[in-house]
């Protein structure tokens, strides 16, 4: 019999963060080897510095390791410059002020620029407010200082790197076992979806099944390492993922195609497969061949399975699978390897060059450089106040305005700020009351240090509150192993100075925008043109050259970074996601038939008339949000979707991007009945 107590217990289990493990382990020999080594050799006042370079094992966990590599290695060698940096400016308040406003701008393009997994640019801020406000140092010790936290970084560097002998293809692995998870939950919410569930049940499903899909697709392209133009083809088993991928594609398709429609449920053993799939990718294996009629969807589904480009390609990518018993890559199906290495890199982007990169991070469509203007203004008054007040430790107040607005996924900057604040507080109370009549020696220190740093690195990314509680105590215990305040003392700072932060990050969030709503119209004008440009070439020629096709899967994951962008930097709830999100469907859906879908015989009539409609949509959407009165205005009329005579499903679809853009928002419909 199940007990009251035994139902408690496990509600509290469920409701307690799930640790990385491995991850703990990791961080906890890199933390507690250069710590302690530093601090036996040097003393525990160089020792916090080699600590304070394990802030570096915070990015990068979900990045695969040809990208991880090269991207940790860069961000180590940017928290050297900036505590270079910092500990020059120290002394004078002017200094600091453009200093750490220039690092804040900096790393924040910088991680955005590169797309590092990891809480933003908090703790190359934080690197940088701790040593500007630390006493004035000589250039031997700054060297000396600089050279123990690039020790502490090249251990957490060799740390994260760890499993990449053992496990080579870990991350794109779990991304890819996470999408087909995603789309076997989505397609049990279809299955489902006449049997009373609540209507809200299938439209989330939806979205997580494609925003796993987009990690997925993002997981792959990161696997292909440096830019530049290079075009090598990948491993053979990051070639099998990438052939799953493109079959999981065409399931998306259908089970979002069926959604639309209201249709059946479909093949009985389609979401099963998708589990055991997800599974036996997880564990570095191969799935078993799809069942029987679960390959290509219902009847009358959205994509074909036969190829486009080139024969037989498409549909050996989307059905065929490897022998059941194939343990690794050789024993896969060689007929899936030659399909996917014909069809590869489609839909993947073209490589790009850093100055790229750049220019695109600047660009009108981007969403990066109002934000970290937003946070270099935030920090540069943080960094103001906290010189003039009567402040214990006044870097807290420029790292608590950058922590309101860095870090915490899909969280508001009111949010990461109460998250914060609460997490502040229970650690504050938490080291009170272990250290309350007992001040830690040096190992004690390095010991509780380490455990706590390593146990918050396992906590998964979006507890931001465990996080903070974790984190509290090690910031505590390596300043006071640096000075000689007293724990007591600098807990009840600590509390005033982040709380000083937070307010001032929260004030700047709401009196600078964080992405301006032209910007947001960029976007999504760019992306719909990039589209009705590759359907537009497809019907003419009967295909799309890979080029077209990359640059409009790359405006496409710009649209999608932009949705996922504009709520995380509002300190209001403005609703601008939600108008962004039927855009962003019928974007995909219609690039999903541009790039996965059946044969096509050219036709110049239909090409033109496509485009002419596209070209409208995209105009009208640099006019204003999707829905709103301004892009109805700016267009010459109520769209009418072409009607290609070849195939009815491109007219659905073109409607329904028609539909997406000029559909009025709730409220704005409310008003205009008003």
């Amino acid at each position: 019999m199940i007990t009251a107590a035994t139902r408690t217990a496990h509600r509290w289990r469920a409701a307690l963060p799930r640790l990385d493990r491995g991850r703990v382990a990791r961080s906890a020999v890199a933390f507690g080897l250069s710590f302690g080594a530093v601090t036996a050799v040097a003393g525990i006042h160089n020792g916090v510095f080699a600590a304070m370079g394990c802030y570096a094992d915070a990015y990068g966990a979900r990045d695969p390791y040809p990208r991880r590599g090269p991207l940790l290695a860069s961000l180590s060698a940017a928290l050297v410059v900036a505590f270079v940096a910092g500990s020059a400016a120290a002394g004078d308040v002017w200094a600091m002020v453009g200093v750490l406003s220039v690092v804040a701008v900096a790393a924040t393009l910088f991680v955005r620029t590169l797309h590092l997994s990891g809480p933003g640019s908090y703790f190359v801020i934080l690197v940088a407010a701790l040593a500007a406000f630390l006493p004035p140092a000589g250039p031997a010790d700054t060297a000396v200082r600089a050279g123990c936290l690039a020790l502490g970084a090249a251990l957490s560097w060799a740390a994260s790197m760890s499993q990449w002998l053992s496990g080579p293809y870990g991350p794109e692995e779990r991304a890819v076992s996470a999408a087909f998870r995603s789309v076997a939950a989505f397609a049990d919410a279809q299955a489902g979806s006449g049997t009373g569930k609540p209507p809200g049940d299938l439209g989330a499903a939806g979205r997580r099944a494609c925003a796993a899909v987009h990690d997925a697709w993002a997981a792959l392209d990161d696997a292909r390492g440096g830019g530049g133009g290079r075009r090598e083809t990948p491993a053979p088993r990051r070639m099998l993922l990438y052939a799953l991928m493109t079959g999981l594609e065409v399931q998306l398709d259908t089970v979002q195609n069926a959604a639309e429609r209201g249709g059946g449920p479909g093949p009985a053993g389609r979401a099963a497969w998708l589990r055991s799939a997800a599974a036996e990718i997880a564990a570095g294996r191969m799935p078993e061949p799809c069942p029987a009629g679960a390959d290509t969807g219902t009847p009358g589904g959205a994509l074909a399975a036969r190829p486009a480009r080139p024969a037989g390609a498409r549909a050996a990518a989307a059905s065929a699978s490897p022998r059941p018993d194939g343990r690794d890559d050789r024993g896969a199906s060689r007929e899936l390897l030659e399909a996917a290495r014909e069809l590869w890199p489609v839909p993947l982007p073209p490589r790009k060059s850093v100055g790229a990169e750049l220019r695109r991070l600047l660009s009108p469509s981007s969403p990066a450089l109002p934000v970290a203007l937003r946070v270099g203004l935030a920090v540069a008054v943080g960094t103001v106040l906290g010189s003039v007040l009567p402040l214990l430790h006044p870097a807290w107040v420029a790292v608590g305005a950058a922590a309101a607005l860095q870090g915490g996924p899909g969280q508001q900057p009111a949010q990461r700020a109460q998250a914060r604040l609460v997490g502040t507080v229970s650690g504050v109370a938490v080291t009170a009351l272990v250290f309350h009549s007992y001040q830690p020696g040096t190992w004690a220190t390095v010991a509780v240090a380490t455990v706590a740093h390593a146990v918050s690195r396992g906590v998964p990314p979006g507890a931001l509150f465990v996080r903070t509680m974790l984190n509290t105590p090690v910031a505590l215990l390596l300043v006071d192993a640096a000075s000689s305040a007293g724990l007591g003392t600098l807990a009840a700072f600590r509390l005033l100075d982040l709380t000083l932060g937070l307010a001032l990050g929260v004030a700047a969030a709401l009196l600078v925008r964080g992405v301006p709503r032209r910007r947001v119209c960029a976007a999504v004008a760019n992306a719909v043109a990039a589209t009705g440009a590759a359907v537009q070439e497809r019907l003419r020629t009967g295909t799309v050259r890979v080029a077209s096709e990359g640059v409009s899967w790359q405006r496409m994951a710009e649209l999608w970074d932009m949705h996922a962008a504009v709520p995380a930097e509002e300190i209001r709830t403005t609703g601008t996601a939600d108008r962004l999100w039927p855009a962003v469907l019928a974007v995909r859906r219609l690039l999903s038939w541009t790039v996965l879908g059946g044969p096509v015989s050219p036709s110049p009539d239909d090409a033109t008339a496509v485009g002419d409609y596209v070209d409208a949509l995209a105009r009208g959407a640099r006019s204003g949000l999707p829905g709103s009165p301004g892009l109805r205005a700016a267009l010459p009329g109520p769209p009418r979707a072409p009607d290609p005579a070849h195939d009815p499903e491109l007219h659905r679809r073109l409607a329904t991007l028609g539909s997406a853009l000029t559909r009025p928002a709730r409220g704005e419909s409310a008003r205009s009945r008003t």
